[in-house]
């Protein structure tokens, strides 16, 4: 793992570009990926420090952010940090009910003021296991504090939690991220493909 200093310039999240179909996800279950879940949001950014942004992943501050700076520093501190994830604000229902203005933590690439370049998804969602404690969890999610849970990861099976996720009305389908898929600099909107895959169910605009 290459740690950079970071200089506090946006970065643009890690995004997957490549689409598959959930008929092909069991070519994918080969130990070689893992998954997580795709959430129907909104994908924000949380820069900490004593007094936390969020932003959208085109770089500008995400409207309507309902979660209080105190449950943000309480979470994850003030120290310089980068987390990204989906901002729930689309009242659409979980497992376990209406769902809606949560911040859901899928990775980190910038901890105690270092951007972590080089490092994997599976190492960066290890350090994820070891930081945020849950309190409390459901089929897909970890619950870390009132508003801000965590997304689960998977490694194999990846066609049956399919088939089960989709019904559930807040869940997109799966993003599938190369084990060893090593973070690139975020410096465009596109960047860090190369390693992402994702399946979603079909709507009106899209096939998968």
């Amino acid at each position: 793992m290459k740690k950079e200093k970071f200089n506090n310039n946006y970065i643009y999240p890690p995004r997957p570009e490549l689409k598959i179909s959930s008929d092909n996800l069991n070519f994918y279950d080969k130990n070689i990926f893992l998954a997580q879940p795709k959430l129907n949001g909104s994908c924000c950014e949380i820069y900490t420090s004593k007094t936390p942004i969020q932003k959208n992943r085109h770089n500008s501050i995400l409207n309507n952010f309902n979660l209080s700076n105190r449950e943000i520093i309480n979470v994850f501190g003030t120290n310089l940090n980068l987390i990204i994830g989906e901002y729930m604000n689309k009242s659409k229902n979980s497992e376990i009910g209406l769902f809606n203005h949560k911040f859901v933590i899928f990775d980190q690439i910038v901890i105690d003021g270092e951007y972590l370049l080089g490092s994997t998804f599976e190492e960066r969602i290890n350090i994820l296991n070891e930081l945020y404690t849950p309190i409390s969890e459901t089929k897909y999610l970890y619950k870390i504090s009132d508003n801000i849970y965590m997304v689960k990861t998977f490694y194999k099976n990846f066609k049956r939690i399919w088939d089960d996720i989709v019904k559930i009305d807040m869940y997109e389908g799966l993003v599938l991220k190369k084990k060893d898929g090593k973070l690139e600099r975020g410096s465009r909107k596109i960047n860090n493909n190369k390693t992402q895959l994702k399946c979603r169910k079909e709507t009106k605009l899209y096939n998968y």
